[in-house]
């Protein structure tokens, strides 16, 4: 039996997603007017996702691919980094306060 897809495979796919997320990102820009947020959007994820796969391989190869050990530091990797991106992306994107919201009525 032989993998799904081998390590080189999933290397070029990872290289792909890092060139093609800046374009992308580009691409949502032009379309919502904000290309420059976009593009860095796109460069982020990108470099970010080619970062966390070497960071996954390394770790995974020091443990084990299928021991709890690295099941438990790979799950505190990615939750971590998924609350630090959450944060902030909920700190740059702010809501814009709504101008003309209802206050409610007082009937006199």
């Amino acid at each position: 039996m032989h993998e799904l897809i081998t390590y080189p495979q999933a290397n070029r796919l990872m290289i792909a997603v890092l060139v093609m997320a800046p374009v992308l990102g580009l691409i949502w820009g032009m379309a919502s007017k904000r290309v420059v947020q976009g593009l860095i959007a796109g460069i982020l994820i990108g470099a970010g996702n080619l970062t966390l796969w070497h960071i996954y391989n390394a770790i995974t190869d020091k443990l084990g691919l299928d021991t709890v050990k690295n099941l438990l530091v790979n799950l505190a990797l990615f939750a971590s980094v998924g609350l630090l991106v959450g944060l902030t992306w909920g700190w740059v994107v702010k809501p814009k306060p709504q101008e003309n919201a209802q206050e409610p009525s007082n009937p006199q």
